[in-house]
């Protein structure tokens, strides 16, 4: 996969150093995609939302627990999980995980 082109008007924010994506704004965005991706009811399984940072992204991470008793073609949805870099907001990981249901 090639890296998507960032256009010269992000230059001198990269120079100064500059993270455009604070918390609250990744976790706002977290939420938006999240909810986008997922739909409202599997979001709301989600939270709270727990919310880290590496030295150059943060790391939302939603709270659900595998339920058994809800497999689809036994395979049972789980905690989301969503990267974005700080220095441009872009979105570098977004999964589910699921796990085997036991027939």
């Amino acid at each position: 996969m090639t890296k998507p082109l960032e256009d010269i008007s992000m230059k001198p924010h990269r120079a100064a150093g500059t993270n455009l994506a604070t918390r609250e704004i990744a976790l706002a965005l977290a939420e938006m995609i999240l909810k986008h991706a997922y739909g409202e009811e599997d979001f709301r399984m989600q939270l709270p939302l727990r919310v880290s940072e590496t030295s150059d992204r943060w790391v939302i991470e939603g709270s659900r627990t595998y339920d058994y008793s809800k497999a689809v073609n036994n395979l049972v949805a789980g905690k989301v999980e969503i990267e974005i870099l700080k220095a441009n907001c872009q979105i570098v990981k977004l999964i589910q995980k699921t796990d085997f249901a036991v027939p």
